[in-house]
């Protein structure tokens, strides 16, 4: 279960943040996580629960949203949001799909007290 590891390193992040700016405590960390990582959202959500004890984070609320898979025709041009399965060829010409939005894990901000 990687998610342990990634909350872990979400709550290294919040804390020397918190640190920089001489703060007690992270209230909240917001988290974009796209849907096209390896990453369950709710194990996310439950190893943050396990990683914050006893840290400055103890109190903090981790705020995930969710990013959808979007892809664009590196010829025409056209962006969808596969329907399903995940083919990376273009429907209107056959060409290669790039994909614009889905790979992202990165914490958007952290609010602290």
């Amino acid at each position: 279960m990687h998610e342990i590891a990634i909350a872990e390193s979400i709550v290294q992040i919040a804390e020397e943040k918190a640190r920089s700016q001489n703060a007690r405590s992270v209230r909240v960390v917001k988290l974009r996580l796209g849907t096209f990582t390896t990453i369950v959202a709710e194990a996310l959500q439950f190893a943050f629960e396990i990683a914050q004890q006893g840290t400055s984070c103890s109190e903090a609320q981790l705020e995930i949203e969710i990013v959808p898979m979007i892809v664009r025709c590196v010829v025409c041009e056209e962006s969808s949001e596969p329907v399903r399965g995940i083919c990376l060829i273009c429907g209107q010409c056959g060409f290669p799909l790039q994909i614009v939005s889905g790979e992202e894990l990165q914490i958007d901000y952290i609010e602290v007290d």
